[in-house]
């Protein structure tokens, strides 16, 4: 099992008037893990997956755990695994933290669909995005 990881710098458009990272920003934070794992780790760029091969993985639940605050210019480590794989779903775990200093948890998961038509359903994860899963599956 191995995890993917990057960094992300806070920016001022992160931040509150306090500043700190306003808690919305960090879920767009999440979502920029996620899309830059399926493009790096899963050579399928959301851009591809979406035009070409009418696939999509929303996200059907998210769950956040706020440990401490960040604060601009803080370089945060983000952390991806796959913590459950199932045939149409799969859930992650994330992690961020600056330093050695854990600053959010959180657990998605996202579902497998058909973008065709307008109409979204449930499909089964196609076998190539699958085994890209699979390596970062959590034993």
């Amino acid at each position: 099992m191995s995890s993917f990881i990057r960094s992300y710098k806070i920016r001022f458009e992160d931040c509150d008037m306090a500043g700190i990272v306003f808690y919305p920003q960090y879920v767009l934070m999440l979502h920029r893990i996620v899309e830059d794992w399926f493009a790096e780790a899963l050579d399928m760029p959301m851009s591809i997956m979406h035009r070409q091969h009418k696939i999509g993985f929303p996200t059907v639940n998210l769950k956040v755990d706020f440990r401490k605050a960040s604060r601009l210019d803080e370089v945060l480590e983000w952390s991806l695994e796959v913590r459950r794989l199932k045939t149409r779903s799969a859930t992650l775990g994330i992690c961020a933290c600056y330093r050695d200093e854990r600053r959010l948890e959180a657990e998605i998961t996202i579902v497998s669909v058909d973008l065709v038509d307008g109409d979204i359903s449930s499909r089964e994860i196609p076998h190539g995005i699958r085994a890209g899963m699979e390596a970062y599956l959590y034993a």
